[in-house]
């Protein structure tokens, strides 16, 4: 493989890593930043057993977090299959490819503050002027993709010019594009930015379209994309079976962006299923090949203890109001307070409280209805 362009090699080998150490988990950031930037690959490193739990995808990317700008960077992680002296293990984490490089390094080291770095001829080296050519050259390719019609407008249309953050595709445009997409590859996903949008435009939005393709396609997103989830469920007043169905095919998917849904599908699952379906869900969790689920089926095995966390949450203060002292509308205006882009972790850490406030109030009309019917 040409490393001359900061590619990465498949698998990086690195000394043991302590997470408590601030040096070493600097040092862990940049080693990340530098695959990212240089194409993905693999780090192994060598941790102490009893230490596994702290190296989960979700909270390696948790601890990562403020080290590494964009502000969040998904990580796949699994135990390596090695064997060592006993209380020794070794993670391998598989690093994926930046879509929109580079990464930042807030604390570089003896690369300084603000570092961009790539893996070059196997070692980290601060980015070069032909690393940015490279990713400027990618960036013009990807933008020229997205030139996929040429419309002349009629000699009375008005042109205005608008700022980069208003150019975005009318909302029943990019879910008829998305949903095409989603038809040929389930994996094809919209991102969170998307989701936040077209929760901002959700009054135009018809989720029974397309035989109900466009209310799966946005619950399947928000499953990665924690942040809008709970409200999708909700306004696609789907049933029991149906989140069932959709649940077992998002672990069946083979996207690796799946950090968010061992977060949330545990939670999902208590508020729609039964108990014995719950555990079947949870076994399958257990058995997945992404470390983050299997670490989440083990957070919260059984209904009883995930009904709970749902409950807790929903127990939770917004800006020092209980969640349940918020009417339907405010929390969902609250939400769209939040739907921005420029919100960032503020959203995907509120909105998921607000969303399943809303929606367990859904859940339980719903079971009031039913039993008064």
């Amino acid at each position: 493989m040409d490393t001359t362009l900061g590619r990465a090699p498949e698998v990086v080998r690195v000394e043991s890593v302590d997470l408590d150490d601030d040096e070493a988990r600097a040092r862990l950031g940049v080693e990340i930043a530098a695959l990212a930037n240089s194409g993905g690959g693999r780090l192994a490193v060598g941790i102490a057993a009893d230490d596994g739990p702290r190296w989960s995808g979700p909270a390696l990317a948790d601890l990562l977090d403020p080290l590494i700008a964009p502000d969040r960077f998904d990580l796949d992680v699994t135990v390596a299959p090695v064997e060592l002296p006993p209380g020794r293990a070794v993670v391998e984490i598989d690093v994926p490819r930046c879509d929109d490089p580079p990464l930042v390094v807030t604390d570089g080291g003896p690369y300084g503050p603000h570092a961009v770095v790539v893996w070059r001829n196997g070692r980290v080296e601060p980015a070069r002027r032909v690393d940015h050519l490279r990713w400027r050259q990618e960036l013009r390719y990807r933008l020229l993709q997205q030139f996929q019609m040429l419309v002349e407008a009629p000699e009375s249309a008005l042109v205005r010019v608008v700022g980069s953050d208003e150019v975005r595709d009318e909302p029943s445009f990019l879910l008829s594009r998305a949903v095409d997409l989603f038809r040929q590859r389930p994996e094809k996903l919209l991102d969170g930015d998307d989701l936040l949008y077209l929760f901002q435009h959700r009054h135009t939005i018809d989720l029974t379209a397309a035989g109900g393709l466009v209310g799966e396609l946005l619950v399947h997103s928000a499953l990665r994309r924690r942040a809008t989830l709970f409200f999708w469920l909700a306004f696609a007043q789907l049933d029991g079976p149906a989140v069932h169905r959709l649940l077992r095919e998002a672990l069946a998917m083979t996207d690796r962006d799946k950090s968010d849904m061992g977060t949330v599908l545990p939670l999902v699952a208590a508020l729609y299923l039964g108990e014995d379906d719950y555990q079947a869900l949870i076994a399958e969790m257990a058995a997945s090949r992404y470390a983050h689920l299997a670490s989440a089926a083990q957070e919260l095995p059984t209904w009883a203890s995930a009904r709970q966390a749902v409950e807790e949450r929903r127990r939770s203060q917004l800006d020092g109001r209980p969640l349940a002292r918020l009417g339907d509308d405010e929390l969902i205006e609250r939400a769209a307070e939040l739907a921005t882009p420029e919100s960032g972790t503020r959203a995907s850490r509120r909105m998921p409280l607000l969303g399943m406030e809303y929606l367990a109030r859904r859940l339980d009309d719903r079971a009031r209805a039913s039993t008064s019917a």
